[in-house]
């Protein structure tokens, strides 16, 4: 009972239960890098998997292309250009490869708005579960090893 009433009227911050929004602010100011690495790591997450969903989707279903015929021919002729250059195996003419490849990044890049909201609402979870886990693994790895070769 006294330490329910000690920490009920204390003005010390650290025995006040934070509630709702201020939980997640006072965990970013306790592991401001934790919280960067997770939303770093989620952002890029977010990025890479949907460009390959959304491009074995387009493969898969074949959309028809909005484009001429023409300017696909002359861009997939570019692309073989380069492609020779470096010494990769050359298209088809009519090849909707760089279309499908086109469309995806430009999806992913519409979607960035839900993509930094997704991010910002895992990160606390992210920091908490995964990066800080691993960070206290790696800080124990290195104490451990710094004492077995100390001279």
């Amino acid at each position: 009972m006294r330490h329910l009433l000690r920490r009920a009227f204390s003005t010390n911050s650290s025995l006040q239960k934070t509630r709702g929004w201020r939980t997640y602010v006072d965990r970013f100011r306790d592991r401001p890098a934790s919280h960067i690495t997770a939303f770093a790591v989620l952002h890029e997450i977010t990025a890479i998997a949907p460009l390959f969903a959304v491009y074995y989707a387009l493969s898969y279903y074949q959309p028809p292309t909005i484009f001429p015929i023409r300017v696909l021919e002359e861009g997939n002729r570019y692309i073989n250009k380069l492609r020779e250059y470096v010494g990769l195996e050359q298209l088809d003419p009519e090849s909707p490869v760089l279309v499908h490849l086109a469309t995806s990044y430009a999806i992913v890049k519409v979607a960035a708005p839900v993509r930094i909201a997704a991010s910002l609402a895992l990160t606390p979870w992210m920091a908490k579960w995964c990066v800080v886990p691993v960070a206290k693994t790696i800080e124990h790895l290195t104490k451990t090893l710094r004492a077995k070769f100390k001279p």
